[in-house]
């Protein structure tokens, strides 16, 4: 039986535990460094030391020298409580799901990945710089020492001969800031202090706002201000030493290009609400609607839907995929799930949550969704782009005969079976574009998605769009049978109508049968709508 008297003595792996181990990927550190300068300015608006768009976050790299530096202008720590803070591990006066970081440890993690990591801090009024020094160097041979030479050591002992504290004048008692430095980082960790890599980090997992540029930025501000759910930004900026530090966003753009089909954009933002038992919001999200041709090229940074909680992302870019029954689900999608119920707790790494009861709720609900309505979403997105393709495959083949027939040049009868053959498909498919744009859809509440009918007359309301901007240029009338004692054939998609320019010149715009169709089922009375379309194609097509 252990005499609860006794000592635990507590081994030097636990650094190792806490810092190389904690994290796969290096740059998640500054993760950890700027959620707890986050935390900081929170505290110094709340205190009135800042306004509340006063606060900023300043990451500074030299790649010359292998040093990062992360400054904060927050509360800082007052000289009598800086080593107590600091010297302590898995001890923190943060609340846990009120802060974004709570655990005590984040600001040990650059220990494993630089020669010295350095905490220089002052508080308001005082007229003392405090500092807290880490070594390293020294921590990891003692570390190999305790693993492989057998050398005894506790996590006092390592701690004692490592970590030394100074102070130093400071010239103006009103500053107030926090400072990280790490320097000499390990050439093996060489993206630490590559300003690409890092500023690619930060853009989607730091707590910044969206890119000038992201047209949907205000509309989802205004929804989560609606839901009582403001998003927290923080000001952030990555710069080399000595120049212009450039602030951070989230690099959201409307365009993006698919894996196999071409370029598409964002053309709106949808919303979903996840709410447990008793009515109270644990999630929301946006995603934004496009064509849904294809999946989103890998290169693409901001593809799938990501998880944050405080506006911090949870994860990389996969980790919400396995609740999508397909890989790829995962990736017709760009969009933002925000957590918000406090007992959704990050694990240690930040790659998820904890196992819990919440956990097991916010799962089944988010994989309900996302196997239904947006699996629905992308794969009707997906065929509605095959019936257009079919369509254009016909406009297309149409084209070509009618140039080859103006040029002189003879059509063959095979070429005049596959035009039929190809017409006829084009038909079917717009007809059944018809119909799913025919389909009732029920009035939105302001609070729920839109539902996936909605959204799928909207991929195909852009289509119709766009072709209509961009017709293909087919004048049909013109064109003539392979066998000239046979009826001219006409085109299935297009029809020519004379039109008199500002020049009093005729030319032909061309129009889409189907757009004609509309009109005509949007003004005449059921039955004549479509005794008029079938003498339309009767006669045209």
């Amino acid at each position: 039986m252990i005499n609860m008297q006794d000592n635990v003595t507590v081994g030097v792996n636990i650094l190792e535990t806490l810092t190389t181990a904690m994290y796969k990927d290096p740059l998640v550190i500054f993760r950890e460094y700027i959620q707890n300068a986050c935390d900081q300015i929170d505290e110094a608006v709340k205190n009135g030391l800042l306004a509340s768009n006063e606060g900023q976050v300043e990451l500074w790299i030299d790649d010359e020298q292998h040093l990062v530096s992360i400054e904060d202008n927050a509360t800082g720590i007052p000289a009598k409580s800086f080593r107590q803070t600091l010297y302590s591990i898995g001890e923190s006066a943060k609340t846990l799901g009120e802060t974004k970081g709570f655990r005590g440890i984040g600001h040990w993690c650059g220990l494993a990945y630089c020669e010295t990591l350095m905490f220089v801090s002052k508080a308001k009024g005082e007229d003392i710089e405090s500092i807290m020094t880490c070594d390293g160097m020294t921590l990891r041979q003692m570390m190999t020492e305790h693993n492989l030479d057998k050398v005894s050591y506790t996590l006092d002992e390592v701690m004692a001969k490592t970590v030394t504290f100074s102070t130093k004048k400071a010239n103006d008692k009103d500053n107030h800031y926090f400072k990280v430095r790490l320097i000499g980082i390990n050439e093996d960790h060489k993206k630490l202090y590559t300003l690409q890599d890092v500023k690619d980090y930060l853009s989607f997992v730091a707590p910044v706002g969206y890119a000038a540029e992201f047209r949907f930025r205000s509309t989802i501000h205004d929804y989560a201000k609606s839901i009582n759910q403001p998003i927290q930004e923080y000001k952030i900026s990555v710069g080399v030493e000595g120049k212009t530090c450039e602030h951070v966003s989230k690099k959201y753009t409307k365009s993006f290009t698919t894996h196999s089909r071409g370029d598409d954009e964002i053309t709106d933002v949808a919303f979903q609400n996840f709410k447990d038992d008793k009515g109270n919001l644990i999630a929301w999200l946006w995603f934004g609607l496009c064509d849904f041709k294809a999946q989103i090229l890998k290169e693409n940074q901001m593809r799938g839907i990501r998880l944050r909680t405080q506006n911090i992302q949870i994860g990389n870019d996969d980790a919400l995929q396995k609740l999508f029954k397909e890989d790829r689900g995962q990736y017709y999608f760009v969009g933002e799930l925000f957590a918000i119920a406090k007992d959704l707790i990050p694990n240690a790494q930040r790659d998820y949550f904890n196992a819990n009861e919440a956990r097991s709720r916010f799962e089944q609900l988010v994989t309900n969704f996302f196997n239904e309505d947006l699996s629905a979403i992308y794969k009707e997105g997906s065929k509605i782009n095959s019936k257009y393709k079919k369509i254009e495959s016909a406009g297309s083949l149409e084209a070509k005969l009618y140039s080859d027939m103006s040029s002189g040049k003879t059509v063959s009868e095979e070429e005049h079976k596959r035009l039929k053959q190809i017409k006829k498909e084009a038909k079917n498919a717009q007809s059944e574009l018809d119909k799913i744009r025919a389909r009732n859809v029920t009035k939105l509440d302001s609070n729920q998605v839109k539902k996936v009918d909605n959204i799928v007359k909207k991929i195909i309301d852009n289509n119709e769009k766009k072709r209509a901007n961009q017709p293909l240029q087919i004048v049909v009338s013109n064109i003539v049978s392979v066998d000239e004692k046979n009826t001219p054939e006409t085109s299935l998609s297009r029809v020519a109508v004379p039109t008199t320019t500002a020049q009093n010149d005729t030319s032909e715009k061309l129009v889409p049968v189907s757009r004609i169709c509309r009109i005509i089922r949007e003004l005449a009375e059921s039955s004549t709508a479509e005794a008029i379309i079938a003498k339309i194609e009767e006669e045209l097509l």
